[in-house]
């Protein structure tokens, strides 16, 4: 699905971005009609590759390496207000797209990045915007919900219902035991063998209390044991705001923009 660089490719033999067009939580379950209004489902010709959250009428946010490679955006949908990869829900086109900068396909960090649609995201019971965590609160062990279309086993095929799964933020410490490139900026899930994130999950929300603190990065594939890792948010609320007036100001194209 994208064009990856030599070294990207071995440092995901071990640890592997979500991000490859495998698409179902691990050890989760469907999840009820409306029950995840801001999720979203990004598409390539009409096949599912990464998940992301409504921000507001015309932005979404999702992970840099989901965006990563895109060169032709006509070919990119965003759907909204469905649980099923059958159905096509709110279709909305893409506009532009703007990844972090600083994102690194090596190390991982600052794997962000915002989509425009390219008209106004008409809001109902099955569609709505999420709010973003903001401040230094850690949660660690606090319960969390992911939501995305990612595969269920390592290999496995995309789901066609929503799954979702409830997990605990695990602590800084423990994760970067695990994944020693984990940093400030990351923040991390745990709850035991068997759940997780998975393929295909990768740009969708992590959520606390109905408020989105990650989003979903790397890991070791898939529900092995080890940490889940996310962009932390409350780490990129200015440059979410600051991107997000960008995007708007700027004249549509047909390229990435990586400010």
């Amino acid at each position: 699905m994208f064009t990856l660089s030599a070294s990207f490719v071995l440092c995901c033999l071990a640890v592997t971005a979500f991000g490859f067009p495998e698409n179902q939580i691990v050890g989760g379950k469907d999840a009820p009609v409306g029950k995840f209004p801001y999720q979203v489902s990004l598409r390539k010709s009409g096949s599912h590759f990464c998940g992301g959250s409504i921000l507001d009428a015309r932005t979404i946010l999702t992970a840099a390496h989901c965006v990563q490679g895109l060169t032709n955006l006509n070919s990119v949908t965003v759907h909204a207000g469905t649980n099923q990869l059958s159905q096509q829900g709110q279709s909305y086109g893409v506009s532009k797209v703007v990844a972090h900068r600083g994102f690194s396909s090596i190390t991982l960090v600052n794997d962000v990045a915002l989509i425009l649609v390219n008209k106004n995201i008409e809001f109902n019971n099955l569609v709505q915007p999420i709010k973003l965590a903001t401040g230094s609160k850690t949660y660690e062990g606090a319960s969390c919900v992911l939501s995305g279309w990612g595969t269920t086993r390592l290999g496995g095929s995309p789901p066609n219902n929503l799954q979702y799964i409830n997990l605990l933020i695990e602590t800084q410490s423990k994760c970067k035991q695990a994944h020693s490139r984990v940093q400030a900026s990351h923040i991390c899930t745990y709850t035991k063998v068997g759940e997780g994130a998975c393929h295909g999950d990768s740009g969708g929300p992590l959520v606390v209390n109905g408020v989105q603190v990650g989003i979903v990065s790397f890991g070791q594939p898939c529900a092995v044991g080890k940490p889940d890792v996310y962009t932390r948010v409350s780490s990129f609320v200015s440059w979410i705001d600051s991107q997000k007036a960008y995007l708007l100001t700027e004249q549509p194209g047909e390229a990435i923009y990586i400010v």
